[in-house]
């Protein structure tokens, strides 16, 4: 038997034999440890489920198993919270798994929500990714990645992009108005605001604007007050306007009210107008009551006049309007504001509107007899009506 063995042929058996018992070793190891991607655990019955799942520490998916179809009408943030499962696995695999979403618009949006997921939990990894990226693709891989970052890590956010303005401008041209948006979107105004002061002079200016924009949408007294820390006075005049666009359309009676503590002078003026145009619209009964309680000045006649040209007849009476007339003091803003309110008052009723300017005490003789002739002339469809 040695001999047979150790003879060439034997020598051969032997090997065959050894490696072929090696193999169903390996494949009965295999098929003892380790469920195929298709087994369903939930199939295994309950008393030995944990055995089994003990026995089994590595357990195998598919592609598709560990990453679950999204739904095309999902919303943003319902992709995200799919995002960051699937980032937590591997942002690689996540990264795969959105770009083989069956629709581009979706896999579009997937991507998306994947790199934001990674910009949360990674921001250094995940900008990393970003820059290695095609031109045509790195702006929107860069907002997405920044929106995470901005929102769980601003002042990680923001070293990162310090240093690619600082070691690498091209990048940081990508990369500073992503963060300034991203810091925005967040509600990190403070931190945005850091950022810009030390950025990009040409830059500056758009970024302050849309920062305190927002700002002032959410939190107004903060955006006043964090304005003493812009230095330069004509960007800090420019900003303060686009602080009160926000506020009016957040809260105009709150602006107004903000805006007679402010000094005479061009930002005082301005803030009281964005208000009433705003507060004219939203609810002007309150704004006529609050003019009513107001001191007199050129400020509020605009103010005025700016609630009579924005108002009508559907939501204040001709008698109201004539009343907001009277506390104009500047004498030419006043008539004109009356002639607006009588031309609209004609249409309803003519005789009242006639009545009125026949009447009226604080014009001379010839307006009134100008305004009683346009009252008392019908309409030009009239007119044609009786040429034919």
């Amino acid at each position: 038997m040695f001999q047979t063995l150790t003879s060439w042929p034997g020598i051969v058996l032997c090997a065959v034999c050894f490696a072929g018992g090696i193999n169903l070793l390996l494949f009965r190891g295999t098929e003892a440890h380790s469920i195929s991607p298709k087994t369903d655990v939930s199939s295994i019955p309950a008393s030995q489920s944990g055995e089994a799942i003990s026995q089994q520490p590595e357990i195998t998916f598919t592609l598709d198993e560990a990453f679950p179809t999204p739904d095309a009408f999902a919303t943003d943030e319902e992709l995200l919270v799919l995002a960051r499962k699937a980032v937590a696995r591997s942002p690689q695999s996540a990264i795969a798994w959105a770009r083989r979403q069956y629709d581009s618009l979706l896999s579009r949006r997937v991507l998306f929500a994947v790199i934001q997921a990674w910009g949360e939990s990674d921001p250094e990894a995940a900008l990393d990714w970003v820059l290695m990226q095609d031109d045509d693709e790195r702006r929107t891989d860069m907002d997405a990645a920044l929106a995470g970052a901005a929102t769980k890590q601003p002042q990680l956010a923001l070293s990162i992009v310090r240093g690619l303005l600082k070691y690498d401008p091209a990048d940081g041209n990508y990369a500073s108005p992503s963060l300034v948006a991203a810091l925005n979107n967040a509600g990190q105004f403070q931190t945005a605001l850091e950022f810009i002061n030390d950025g990009p002079l040409d830059s500056r200016a758009d970024w302050l604007k849309a920062t305190f924009a927002r700002w002032a949408q959410s939190q107004p007294q903060a955006a006043a007050e964090a304005l003493a820390f812009i230095p330069d006075d004509e960007l800090r005049a420019q900003t303060f306007q686009a602080l009160a666009n926000g506020w009016a359309t957040s809260d105009p009676s709150a602006l107004a009210n903000y805006a007679t503590s402010l000094p005479d002078g061009q930002s005082r003026t301005y803030a009281l107008n964005k208000a009433v145009e705003n507060w004219s619209l939203q609810d002007p009964a309150a704004m006529a009551t609050w003019l009513a309680t107001s001191p007199a000045g050129v400020d509020f006649d605009q103010a005025i006049a700016t609630l009579i040209s924005k108002t009508d007849s559907m939501n204040r009476s001709p008698q109201v309007a004539m009343q907001w007339v009277e506390n104009i003091s500047d004498p030419n803003l006043k008539y004109d504001s009356m002639k607006l309110v009588l031309g609209q008052w004609k249409q309803t009723d003519a005789a009242a509107a006639q009545n009125y300017a026949a009447n009226v005490s604080w014009i001379d003789e010839q307006k009134r007899q100008e305004l009683v002739k346009v009252l008392q002339s019908p309409p030009p469809n009239l007119v044609a009506d009786d040429d034919e």
